[in-house]
């Protein structure tokens, strides 16, 4: 069974495409390893227990999809 904001995920990522999924291991069935990371970010067995901690989670995921995007525009790494 999926919590609020597994719901909202699922209900909303793809456009609706996962919106049949009704748990985690149907999350990964589809094999799109995106889509099942964040419905396990979401989840509440990973102490995702209330909006801010989920949008907390999502906005973590974004600046490193961010920042992936940002390194593969640039050509490659950055020096560290």
């Amino acid at each position: 069974m999926l919590n609020p904001f597994q719901r909202a995920c699922a209900d909303t990522y793809g456009a609706g495409d996962f919106a049949h999924v009704q748990n985690v291991e149907e999350a990964r069935e589809p094999g799109d390893t995106l889509f099942t990371f964040l419905m396990i970010e979401l989840a509440s067995s990973e102490g995702c227990s209330s909006v801010e901690e989920a949008v907390r989670r999502l906005d973590m995921a974004i600046a490193d999809i961010q920042g992936v995007a940002e390194a593969v525009q640039r050509g490659g790494p950055t020096a560290r």
